[in-house]
């Protein structure tokens, strides 16, 4: 059975194949290696982006929203 982009962007965080570039109020950006191959995600002002060739959201985005999309607790 193949895996979600969900499962499969939490087995890459837990694996350790996130790598945080640079994080600060209103940006985003990492590393993830997924398959063999590095791709990079960031978070903008244009919002989420992936350089992986996937036309919907993918593993390595779920991985960084993982870590980097706010919790109800930053807003109290």
């Amino acid at each position: 059975m193949r895996e979600t982009a969900a499962v499969k962007g939490t087995r890459l965080l837990t694996e350790g194949r996130l790598i945080v570039v640079s994080a600060e109020p209103g940006y985003f950006a990492a590393t993830v290696r997924g398959s063999g191959d590095v791709h990079r995600v960031a978070f903008g002002r244009g919002g989420w982006s992936c350089t992986c060739p996937a036309r919907s959201t993918c593993s390595h985005l779920h991985a960084a929203w993982l870590i980097a999309a706010p919790t109800r607790e930053d807003h109290q």
